[in-house]
């Protein structure tokens, strides 16, 4: 420690915070830098480094220089320009040796710490060179710990200088907030470094030898300002060129990433793509097209195309060569997804192809290149096929198809099940399966999509489902699951078939042998109860002679006589209902028959029973046992009477029917062929449902209280008219009445000479639209397939409501045929009025099980319009629309117009 007084100096601020800026500038500049170095190669690294080196050697130099400046000292200072040169060449050298190894591609730990030791000594002793170029009275005295302090710093920040150099040369961008905050901290810590260095000096008074200021120049105020000015100039030009240059790298780049893209989408397309030129040579194609068209990938002529590959037509004709897509390209009709077939001639095989064809023009818009693309759909094609194929055989068939996801929800419905169930494809796919099951089985679906899920086939289970119209049909089911490419299951087929009619077959069948056992069991009963009663009566009878005079005994005989008859009474209407009764058969007059039974029965009725009779004369008579004929239709009118407690209106009507094509429509059983006297007895009582009306001729079958009936008078009737070759059938409507109908028939003597009521069925061409109304979904399918046969077209309803929709829709209705009693709310009768008043020109036919009469008390009046009976015949049916046709003068027109068929 010297022990002169030293000189004493300050800083000015504003050229400390001048040298702090140079100080980052040149860290920024080096930073930029190192991506240039890191990148670049040969010739052009060395530019960039000889460049570098300059700029950043010449920024910290430029840096240090201001920051002697800043130091303020009392005596005059000037620099010795050839010292300051040898500082300057220190600096660029220094900063020649950090570049370099920023620039090497491997980036290890030994070589960073010899570069950082390198750099961080040039540093320092560019500082003390710059420091012993200076020119003042003054001696220098440097402190060892803070000069020992200043060099380790160099050394140290040099190590950061390099480790951020390094962090950068990855960096694309130009300008980063990472590389500015680098810039920053490299800056202040260079700056520091000088500034340590500058502590480390003291200056002591002494006096100035003149000769060491031969080659001393000042600064002053304005050679500062150059000095500023230059290096900042020049480190602007060394980051001006730096993004410039890292511009026209990123843009080369960008050009070979864009070229490699579209080489590897070119590769990788599935099409085949090739260009050719404007002679048509091949010279460029894709791996797809040379898998599609067997070509080799390398360049071949228009003729070696040609053997190549053949195109043919649609039709499979050959196509020309100057007709192929890419000649017509050349005569500027392009063509868009055109399907041609390919011949490959190499392998033989042929593909289904979709060619496209694109120009490539130059900048004159001249044609150069053809682009042809070819689109494999061979396999699309098949699939197409094969789908459409399956679609027709599933829109076809007559069995409900319906796919399904694996909740139940539906996604495909077939024209078959719209015909099964009733509704539209529309209606439901999107919704739930569970539509179509009734309340009480819709666990049902549940345990089938449980087995679905499981991959099980569920196979023909027979089940209960419900139609749009909330009609309940008997179904056959069998579902599949269906599953993806992968195996998984997604969903089910389920494959519904309609056997209601074969189920309503099976309960007939099952009824009729029902009734036929208990008829041969009551049969054989009744034969042998009578053996005994025949005993215990002739015992009686005896017995009776035995005891005269003792009255208390001849009462009970006769009592015991009279219950033995009333068992000879059931025993006979046993026997009546299985058909084993002894029967007298003669030529009756139905009329007189009912007349005299009506008289029998008048007094029994009441007042507050009305009766009506339509009696035809003209019905042959029949060939029947009186007895029994008079005591079934007493039966009947017993059993209307007790059903109308409160009074009502009880209506008989007789009526000739001619059966001659199989079983009435709507009626159970089968008659054959010929002439029949149909007898209905209708009431107005409450009526039966459905499922008491099938069993209501079950012997010991009754609705009636305990000890009114005993359930046999409906079984005699069955059992008699059987016997005697007809027929009896019930018609119900709950809330209306009963109809019971029974068939005789006729005598063929009479019937050779009465008038046929019915036409002989002729099969004639009709025109028409005919709107059927019925809520009977079976008896409204025939009715439509009957009319539908011979020509008339037909739309149908289920209810009154949706008829008025139909009303509405279609203008061309020409006849409304409806059923009386019908759901809804609204009857046949205030569906015709309400049809009728909005287009009178519509003609209506009627339709229902009960007479006429029967409506009077519950339903308006008939109007005059035609009743076609239930049961009918597909005859009466045609006979009466016919006939109802020809009333009309435009009817008339229609009809006269049709082309008449032979007979069937």
């Amino acid at each position: 420690m010297s022990t002169y007084a030293s000189l004493s100096g300050f800083y000015d601020y504003r050229l400390v915070t001048l040298s702090i800026l140079i100080a980052v500038c040149s860290a920024y500049a080096a930073l930029d830098l190192s991506r240039q170095l890191y990148s670049s190669r040969g010739f052009t690294k060395l530019i960039w480094l000889s460049g570098g080196s300059i700029a950043m050697g010449c920024g910290i130099w430029g840096m240090h220089y201001i920051g002697m400046e800043a130091f303020r000292l009392p005596v005059p200072v000037e620099y010795d320009w050839p010292t300051v040169l040898v500082s300057i060449a220190v600096a660029i050298l220094a900063s020649g040796m950090a570049l370099y190894e920023v620039s090497r591609p491997d980036r290890r730990l030994r070589g960073t710490l010899i570069g950082s030791t390198m750099l961080g000594l040039g540093i320092s002793t560019m500082h003390y060179i710059g420091m012993a170029a200076m020119r003042l009275p003054a001696m220098h005295v440097y402190s060892p710990l803070l000069l020992t302090l200043s060099i380790a710093l160099a050394i140290a920040i040099s190590y950061l200088a390099l480790q951020l150099a390094f962090a950068s040369r990855q960096n694309l961008c130009h300008v980063s907030w990472r590389k500015l905050g680098s810039a920053v901290v490299m800056g202040i810590a260079i700056s520091s470094m000088h500034y340590v260095g500058m502590a480390a000096v003291s200056f002591v008074p002494m006096q100035l030898n003149p000769a060491s200021l031969s080659h001393a120049i000042s600064l002053n105020s304005l050679g500062l300002a150059s000095i500023c000015a230059t290096i900042l100039i020049l480190l602007a030009t060394v980051s001006i060129a730096s993004t410039a240059s890292r511009q026209a790298a990123m843009y080369a780049a960008g050009l070979e990433d864009n070229r490699t893209n579209i080489q590897t989408i070119f590769d990788s397309l599935k099409e085949g793509v090739v260009v050719l030129d404007a002679d048509l040579n091949l010279i460029q194609c894709n791996p797809a097209a040379v898998t599609l068209l067997g070509l080799t990938g390398a360049a071949a002529s228009r003729k070696d195309l040609a053997k190549t590959f053949e195109i043919f037509l649609p039709t499979g004709e050959p196509l020309p060569l100057d007709k192929w897509p890419s000649a017509m390209a050349l005569k500027g009709q392009f063509l868009q997804s055109c399907e041609f077939r390919i011949r490959r001639t190499d392998t033989g095989r042929i593909a289904i192809a979709d060619i496209s064809t694109a120009p490539i023009r130059n900048r004159a818009g001249q044609i150069i290149q053809i682009l042809v693309s070819y689109r494999d759909i061979t396999q699309p094609r098949e699939i197409d096929e094969a789908r459409v194929r399956l679609a027709a055989i599933v829109e076809s068939s007559e069995d409900a198809i319906i796919g399904k996801d694996i909740d139940g929800t539906i996604t495909s419905w077939n024209a078959g099940a719209e015909k099964v169930f009733g509704y539209t494809a529309s209606e439901m796919i999107g919704g739930s399966v569970k539509k179509l099951l009734p309340e009480d089985r819709l666990h049902e679906e549940d345990e089938i999509l449980s087995s679905v899920r499981r991959g099980e086939t569920v196979d023909h289970i027979e089940t209960i489902r419900k139609k749009k119209n909330g009609k309940f049909i008997h179904v056959s089911l069998m579902i599949s699951p269906i599953r993806d490419s992968s195996g998984k299951v997604i969903g089910a087929s389920k494959v519904a078939r309609n056997i209601t009619e074969r189920k309503n077959l099976e309960n007939q069948l099952y009824q009729s042998q029902k009734m036929e056992a208990i008829g041969q069991l009551t049969g054989g009963i009744a034969h042998d109860f009578n053996n005994l009663l025949g005993v215990v009566i002739g015992n009686l009878d005896l017995l009776e002679r035995q005891i005269k005079g003792n009255e208390p005994a001849l009462k009970r005989v006769a009592t015991a006589r009279n219950a033995s008859l009333r068992g000879a009474d059931l025993t006979r209407r046993l026997l009546a209902f299985s058909r084993q009764q002894e029967l007298r058969p003669d030529d009756v007059d139905l009329g007189a028959a009912i007349t005299n039974v009506l008289a029998l029965a008048a007094p029994g009725l009441g007042p507050q029973i009305k009766v009506v009779s339509h009696l035809d004369s003209s019905i042959p008579s029949v060939f029947v046992d009186a007895a029994g004929l008079e005591s079934a239709v007493l039966n009947l009118i017993v059993n209307a009477r007790d059903a109308m407690s409160e009074g009502g209106t009880l209506t008989i009507t007789s009526e000739t029917r001619v059966v001659d094509h199989g079983p009435l429509l709507g009626a159970d059983g089968q008659l054959k062929a010929g002439i029949y006297a149909c007898v209905s007895i209708s009431d107005t009582g409450q009526g039966m449902t459905p499922e008491i009306a099938q069993r209501a001729f079950e012997p010991f079958f009754t609705t009636k209280g305990k000890g009114k009936g005993t359930g046999l008078g409906l079984a005699m009737v069955h059992g008699f008219f059987n016997q005697s070759g007809g027929t009896v059938r019930i018609y119900s409507e709950p809330g209306y009445g009963t109809t019971v109908s029974f068939y005789l028939p006729v005598l063929l003597e009479s019937a050779k000479a009465t008038r046929e009521p019915y036409p002989q069925e002729i099969s004639y061409r009709a025109s028409g639209t005919i709107l059927v109304v019925d809520d009977e979904a079976e008896l409204l399918e025939v009715a439509s397939s009957s009319l539908e046969e011979i020509g008339y077209k037909l739309l149908t309803a289920k209810d009154g409501a949706s008829a008025l929709l139909l009303i509405e829709q279609h203008k061309d209705i020409d006849m409304l045929l409806t059923d009386i009693i019908m759901p809804g709310g609204m009857n046949g009768i205030e569906l015709a009025e309400k049809v009728t008043s909005k287009r009178p020109e519509i003609k209506v036919i009627f339709c229902s099980g009960f007479p006429s009469d029967a409506f009077s008390e519950k339903i308006l009046p008939l109007a005059e319009r035609p009743l076609l009976r239930k049961p009918y015949q597909r005859s009466e049916l045609l006979s009466v629309v016919r006939k109802t046709f020809l009333e009309t003068s435009d009817g008339l027109h229609k009809q006269a117009s049709s082309e008449p068929m032979s007979h069937e």
